[in-house]
């Protein structure tokens, strides 16, 4: 379970710029951080107020934290990517734009502030200003499409294969991530080095998911 002490860091951190949240609240094996976020442009003007609800997940930092909007302001259904949580984007997506800095203050400002903003400019014009991702399977693999930065479903699967070491080169082959090192002394010494950011488990769930996804297809 997450600590205390990690939470409240967490949130004293992200309270100074996102002033009304509130103390957060432990819930089971979990952390809640309910209150509002203020949406404002560039130039600080305000579009609009959401009530919203934060989860800290008890395997934080391995897991990422999750938005509900509480005030119903956003529809619920996958063309408003809000379901019992908002769907700020892919997990991997996720992980490796934040490689180094996984905190609350930094995925607020990336990903929660942008999503409830492309929210309003949904609601004034029908459609996102940002990309955006399909829902399921097809998202996760749009998202690695975007972290190995390839449109080829191949080079996804042998790379998500080589990094979770589910397929293996020969103890003396030179290591994959072309560091000149051979195999046994580079990927087999240090696996999470090899990862763009990502939890191998995370790597190998939605492996496991896009494999599966493929013999359904």
């Amino acid at each position: 379970m997450v600590s205390e002490v990690l939470v409240l860091s967490q949130f004293e951190e992200a309270n100074k710029s996102y002033t009304k949240l509130l103390q957060p609240k432990q819930v089971g094996d979990t952390w809640e951080i309910e209150g509002c976020i203020d949406v404002v442009d560039d130039e600080g003007s305000l579009w609009d107020t959401y009530n919203i609800k934060i989860i800290v997940p008890a395997k934080f930092p391995d897991q990422l934290f999750e938005l509900q909007e509480t005030g119903n302001k956003i529809p619920k259904g996958p063309e408003w990517h809000n379901n019992d949580f908002c769907c700020l984007s892919t997990n991997a997506v996720m992980f490796s734009e934040m490689v180094g800095n996984i905190t609350l203050l930094n995925w607020l400002d990336k990903f929660a502030h942008p999503f409830l903003a492309n929210h309003v400019f949904k609601s004034k014009t029908g459609h996102y200003a940002n990309e955006e991702f399909e829902h399921g399977d097809a998202g996760i693999i749009q998202g690695y499409f975007k972290v190995f930065r390839t449109n080829d479903l191949s080079i996804v699967l042998e790379k998500l294969k080589l990094i979770t070491g589910t397929k293996k080169l020969g103890r003396n082959d030179p290591c994959f991530c072309s560091s000149g090192k051979k195999y046994k002394r580079c990927f087999q010494t240090g696996i999470e080095k090899h990862s763009p950011g990502i939890p191998i488990s995370i790597l190998k769930t939605d492996l496991n998911q896009i494999i599966t996804h493929l013999q359904k297809s």
